[in-house]
């Protein structure tokens, strides 16, 4: 019985980590060796936001992020519409970096946002 107990006790373990690393290592989205490749990641990743569509309006978000020495998106400033910038802020973290010549860099871009019916 008492051995029931330990293993039914390390499988629960083994299962609370498990499940607590998949939040600490979100699944990578999007990953970038260049310049040109995390621009092709951000356009990739941001789409216009489906929860925005009933809106129908356009809107432009300039936003201000660095990579940090782990490779990952930190965005540090984001400037437009709210509903806008929170979406763009979400997704942008979402791409990591594998280039080190890219670590510590500093990045400001503007993203359109273009309302169209189908």
């Amino acid at each position: 019985m008492k051995n029931l107990k330990t293993l039914t006790a390390a499988i629960f373990i083994a299962l609370l980590m498990n499940t607590t690393s998949s939040f600490a290592f979100p699944a990578i989205s999007a990953t970038a060796n260049s310049d040109q490749e995390l621009y092709t990641a951000i356009e990739q990743l941001v789409q216009f936001p489906a929860e925005l569509t009933s809106r129908s309006e356009s809107a432009h978000v300039w936003t201000t992020f660095k990579v940090n020495e782990e490779g990952w998106i930190e965005v540090e400033d984001v400037q437009g519409k709210k509903a806008f910038a929170d979406y763009i802020k979400k997704q942008m973290e979402l791409i990591s970096v594998e280039n080190p010549d890219l670590y510590g860099k500093t990045y400001r871009i503007k993203i359109n946002f273009n309302f169209q019916t189908k």
